[in-house]
């Protein structure tokens, strides 16, 4: 059968045998066929260069300019948060781009804490830090991997422990580079069991201080913390308290907040979520004993 059969009558011929999948199409002079077999599939490290840009600071110690790596506003499309709320994108872990660090003397933060500094905060950076950090070499690169994103959490977490930040901001910090570890074990091959392993530590690590800072921070600072509500801030020391195996607590907390009418309804679902995985492991936390 003649799947073309009937365009002559539009003055359309010689299209007879003609093999709708095969090289015949190449005999077209826009070459069609042709430029579907040269499409080059993007690697993952472009397809995450297309979500980012270069953004111009200038450092509140060293007051030189620097450009870091910066999420481009509303581009990234999300997918899911896990419980602890954090966030998983099409292509991309927004989360590697979350600190700014300073190449020339090493000073990072958060970009949410990005802010001038007291002139004694700027003093004990530099004598902390800065007096002995070794200037980077900064590379062209399109993207950070993991192991960059993490060393910048990490050096966001001992400035804000040099500056004297709040409970709140040590406690983000932390959080951050766990699901930096997190996104890092998720993107490394099977095989690597062990390295997986190290990183699955380590992401533990960062989220009991995390939580302890948190829970620090709910006893003395005021709402907003972290940027969230205080039902927000609530929710996720339940989902942390539910990670690190303190099911009493969370389960507590998820009780007061499910009773509470000011809880809006996404924390309401996530809630609902986080209390039938807490039902399962209470239950099998009972078994065992």
């Amino acid at each position: 059968m003649d799947l073309f059969s009937g365009l002559e009558n539009l003055g359309i011929e010689g299209l007879d045998n003609l093999d709708i999948y095969g090289d015949d199409a190449t005999k077209y002079e826009d070459g069609t066929a042709e430029n579907l077999k040269t499409v080059k599939v993007k690697t993952p490290e472009e397809l995450e260069a297309e979500y980012i840009f270069d953004k111009t600071y200038t450092c509140p110690v060293c007051d030189k300019s620097f450009k870091s790596k910066t999420v481009k506003s509303n581009k990234a499309k999300l997918i899911s948060t896990d419980l602890d709320l954090r966030p998983v994108h099409q292509n991309i872990d927004i989360v590697k781009y979350d600190m700014i660090a300073c190449p020339c003397c090493g000073y990072a933060v958060l970009n949410r804490y990005f802010a001038p500094l007291t002139s004694v905060q700027i003093r004990k950076i530099k004598d902390a830090i800065s007096r002995n950090y070794k200037i980077k070499d900064e590379k062209k690169r399109k993207i950070y991997s993991y192991d960059e994103a993490i060393e910048r959490g990490k050096l966001a977490l001992l400035s804000s422990v040099i500056k004297v930040s709040k409970d709140s901001e040590k406690a983000y910090v932390c959080l951050k580079t766990a699901w930096l570890y997190r996104g890092k074990a998720e993107h490394l091959p099977e095989t690597e069991v062990e390295e997986i392993k190290r990183c699955q530590r380590e992401e533990e690590a960062f989220l009991a201080k995390a939580y302890d800072g948190m829970v620090s921070a709910r006893q003395k600072e005021l709402f907003p913390i972290c940027g969230m509500d205080e039902m927000t801030f609530d929710y996720l020391l339940a989902a942390l308290a539910h990670r690190l195996g303190h099911l009493d607590v969370s389960a507590r907390l998820v009780g007061e907040i499910m009773a509470k009418p000011s809880a809006n309804r996404r924390i309401k679902e996530k809630t609902g979520i986080l209390k039938e995985v807490l039902k399962k492991d209470i239950q099998a936390q009972k078994q065992k004993e």
